[in-house]
């Protein structure tokens, strides 16, 4: 549920970069020019091993293969089955190799999963009850930022009153797996139809755009009914 997509791939690598050169500070005896596949294999283990696991399970090698100069590193982790490349001297690891054209795709979309108002979309089936979309506010009475957006959703919501079905959790414990799925704990919290959410208020916006901005993602749900109220925001409907 964050905006900018950071695969923890790229994360990973930063971590395994440091642990490299540690490992290379404190292992002085790989000056030779090349290992074996089998001593790749041993390095690798004792470099997963001890520098990155460092006791945090365990990994166990499958196999070691020469490809483009390098030595590929097959390896489980709990049952997960990882490739990483080795420089034949056994100093440099790769951990990940990045596809920059995926990586680029993948950002890209992470951008175009957001919406008006600030809302992210989920992409999800839409979660309906009693055949009507349902809407969820999550809040308490304590966080002033909740009391600025929960009478203007509780406004836009009387609107829609046939159409949608209105989930108002200020001070509830309810339907906490949806609040689960949708945040991590920061209120207040709207989940519209399960296919677009926010966590935080719209009062940088102002009251009449939030509104405004509500009323079009709640008409997105309904297919633009009723009518007379969804024409009002066309050209927000249009944005989404």
């Amino acid at each position: 549920m964050n905006k900018l997509f950071i695969p923890i791939a790229i994360i990973v690598v930063g971590l395994i970069i440091a642990g490299v050169i540690a490992y290379t500070n404190i292992s002085n005896n790989s000056a030779e020019t090349g290992l074996s596949l089998e001593q790749a294999g041993e390095k690798m283990m004792a470099f997963i091993n001890n520098i990155i696991l460092q006791g945090q399970g365990g990994a166990s090698l499958i196999e070691v293969l020469e490809e483009n100069g390098l030595y590929k590193v097959r390896f489980e982790v709990e049952g997960e089955e990882i490739e990483w490349r080795m420089t034949k001297d056994g100093d440099l690891v790769f951990p990940q190799v990045i596809d920059i054209v995926e990586f680029e795709k993948l950002n890209q979309q992470e951008e175009e999963t957001s919406t008006i108002g600030n809302f992210s979309i989920a992409n999800n089936d839409v979660c309906y009850e009693d055949g009507k979309p349902i809407v969820y506010f999550f809040g308490s009475q304590s966080c002033p930022h909740c009391n600025w957006e929960h009478p203007i959703v509780e406004e836009v919501i009387k609107k829609f009153e046939s159409q949608i079905s209105f989930h108002n959790n200020m001070d509830s414990d309810a339907d906490m797996d949806i609040f689960s799925q949708f945040s991590t704990g920061g209120i207040p919290a709207l989940v519209l139809g399960c296919n677009y959410y926010r966590v935080g208020s719209g009062e940088s916006l102002g009251e009449e755009v939030e509104a405004d901005n509500l009323t079009a993602l709640v008409c997105k749900l309904t297919n633009n009914q009723p009518e007379e109220v969804c024409s009002q925001v066309q050209d927000l409907i249009n944005q989404i």
